[in-house]
């Protein structure tokens, strides 16, 4: 006897899940465009790191009231 193609088909779920809006399908890579763009932002905006050409910490001898050595 041939199979019936038209054989109703029995699943768990009756009804198929709706189509994701176009928000819940890409806000992942909505909001990491965002968080990288703003950690840009903040991050070359930052005036919290030391400057480049700053002095050297201490600049006078260890023992200012030490001999020099002499030359030979």
């Amino acid at each position: 006897m041939p199979r019936n193609e038209t054989a109703p088909v029995f699943t768990l779920q009756p009804f198929a899940a709706p189509r994701p809006t176009w928000w819940q399908a890409h806000r992942h890579q909505v909001l990491s465009t965002a968080a990288l763009v703003g950690g840009f932002v903040l991050g070359s905006h930052s005036t919290s790191t030391p400057a480049a050409d700053a002095p050297p910490a201490h600049i006078a001898p260890a023992h200012p009231s030490s001999q020099p050595t002499p030359s030979r």
